[in-house]
């Protein structure tokens, strides 16, 4: 689960605001989520990139980028599977 690879509090939620098809970069979708806290406040945003390994060295399908409200990156992490 996509949750497990990020450093968000149990009571923070994520809402999906947009979801790109690259095709022409090789990858298939990119999919953005904004963090917001139990009481209503952003806390930062999350990207995940779908199919990333078409034309990489390594054998991964996703990489999962998070940051916080300045622009900070936080988690940056290629995984294979969610």
């Amino acid at each position: 689960m996509l949750r497990d690879y990020l450093k968000i509090e149990a009571e923070d939620q994520l809402i999906e605001q947009r979801t790109l098809s690259l095709r022409n970069r090789g990858q298939e979708e990119v999919t953005e989520w904004i963090i917001v806290s139990r009481q209503g406040v952003k806390k930062g945003g999350v990207t995940l990139f779908d199919k990333f390994s078409t034309r990489r060295s390594w054998p991964v399908n996703y990489r999962i980028m998070q940051t916080d409200l300045q622009g900070k990156v936080v988690v940056d992490q290629l995984v294979d599977a969610l």
